[in-house]
C-alpha cells in the first residue's frame, strides 16, 4: 500500500489541483493547526519538530484556500458549526514570536482571520519551552547516548538524528504524570552534561503581550493553551484548574479578552480528560480543540473535542500532501 505522502503525490501532483478542490469530496469545518513559521526549520536551535512550513509556503497555503475554499474564522463554527459548506479555519499555537512576525502579516495581505492559543506564562516568562529544552539539550550534548534507566527503556543514541532524538524524550516527558516531568528534565541535563538550557537562551522565542493586543486589535482572535503547556491528562485536578483558570484570568487581565476558545496541550486523545471538559465549562470556554486529525461535521459536533489536522513539516512543506489534506481531508489530514 503506498504511504499517504505518495499517494497524495499520485492523486494531485505538484501542479495546480483546482479542480480537485471543487469536487463535493467533503462538507463540513477544516481547523488547520501550524506552530512555528521559519526559513530553515532544519537547522533551528531548538525543537525543529514543531515548525509547519517556510514563510514561502505558509503564503502557498493562504493564497490556495482563499482560492478554493471558504475561509471562516473560529468564531463562524461557535454562531453555526452545522452550515453546509467547506470551510477552513486557520489556528496557531503556543505563542512563538514567528507567528507575529512572520506569519501575521501573511495574514494580514490574504486577508485571512486566524486564531492564536497562548500558553501565557512564555508570554509572562520569556524562556525556553519543555519540548525546546529537550531538544536543546540533545543539540548541545557531547555525550554519545543517553543510558536505559528509571527514565528510558534502552540506550537513547544521540548522535546522527537529532530530531528523531528529541522526538524520543518528548515522548517519554508527555507519558509522565506532571509531577515527575521537573525530575526528568534534570535527568536529560544531567545524563547529556548540558545541565540545564538558561531561560535566556529562549527571551526572544515568544512574543510579547504589546504583540499579541496588536494582532487582537487587527481582527485576529486570541484563545487560550494554559500556562506552562502540561499534557492536562497526566495533571491532578488541582494542577489543571490553575492552569486553565490562570490563562484565562492572564488573557482578561492583559488583553481583555474572555477565553472563550482553547486548545489543549499536544492534543492527542488521551491528552485531556473528563476533569479537563468540567474545568472549561466552568470558566466559560465554548469551544475545545483537539490535534490528532480530522475535520467538523455537520452530525459530530463536540464542543470540547473539535478537531484540528496538524500541519507539521511534512504536510506543511509539501505542497502535495498539502492539498491532497484540503481535498481529502478523511484520508490525508490526519496523524
Amino acid at each position: 500500500m503506498p504511504r499517504p505522502r505518495a499517494l497524495a503525490q499520485s492523486l494531485v501532483g505538484a501542479s495546480s489541483v483546482g479542480w480537485l478542490s471543487k469536487l463535493p469530496l467533503w462538507r463540513g469545518v477544516l481547523v488547520l493547526g501550524y506552530h512555528r513559521i521559519q526559513e530553515d526549520p532544519e537547522n533551528a536551535t531548538f525543537d525543529s519538530g514543531v515548525f509547519s512550513a517556510t514563510p514561502s509556503t505558509l503564503d502557498d497555503h493562504l493564497q490556495f484556500i482563499t482560492r478554493h475554499f471558504e475561509v471562516v474564522s473560529v468564531e463562524a463554527i461557535e454562531r453555526d458549526p452545522r452550515v453546509l459548506g467547506r470551510r477552513v479555519v486557520v489556528t496557531f499555537d503556543d505563542g512563538y514570536r514567528d507567528n507575529y512576525e512572520l506569519a501575521f502579516p501573511l495574514l494580514r495581505r490574504h486577508g485571512v482571520p486566524a486564531t492564536f492559543f497562548l500558553a501565557t506564562g512564555f508570554l509572562d516568562h520569556p524562556g525556553v519551552a519543555w519540548w525546546d529544552e529537550l531538544a536543546w539539550i540533545v543539540k548541545h550534548s557531547q555525550a554519545r547516548a543517553l543510558q536505559a534507566g528509571a527514565w528510558l527503556r534502552g540506550p537513547l543514541s544521540l548522535e546522527g538524528d537529532h530530531g528523531a532524538a528529541s522526538a524520543e524524550l518528548a515522548r517519554v516527558y508527555k507519558s509522565l504524570p506532571t509531577k515527575d516531568t521537573e525530575a526528568f528534565l534534570d535527568f536529560c541535563a544531567e545524563a547529556a552534561g548540558t545541565g540545564r538550557c538558561p531561560a535566556t537562551a529562549g527571551a526572544d522565542l515568544g512574543m510579547t503581550w504589546e504583540m499579541a493586543a496588536e494582532m487582537r486589535d487587527a481582527g485576529m482572535v486570541i484563545g487560550g493553551h494554559t500556562v506552562t503547556h502540561p499534557v492536562l491528562a497526566r495533571a491532578d485536578d488541582e494542577v489543571q484548574r490553575w492552569e486553565i483558570e490562570t490563562c484565562a484570568r492572564r488573557l482578561r487581565e492583559e488583553l481583555g479578552v474572555s477565553m472563550r476558545y482553547f486548545a489543549y496541550p499536544v492534543g492527542l486523545l488521551d491528552a485531556f480528560n473528563d476533569s479537563t471538559r468540567r474545568i472549561l465549562h466552568a470558566v466559560g470556554v465554548k469551544l475545545a480543540f483537539s490535534l490528532y486529525g480530522g475535520y467538523l461535521r455537520r452530525d459530530r459536533l463536540d464542543s470540547y473535542d473539535v478537531p484540528r489536522t496538524s500541519i507539521g513539516i511534512g504536510i506543511g512543506t509539501d505542497r502535495s500532501a498539502f492539498r491532497a489534506a484540503l481535498a481529502v481531508p478523511k484520508l490525508f489530514a490526519r496523524w
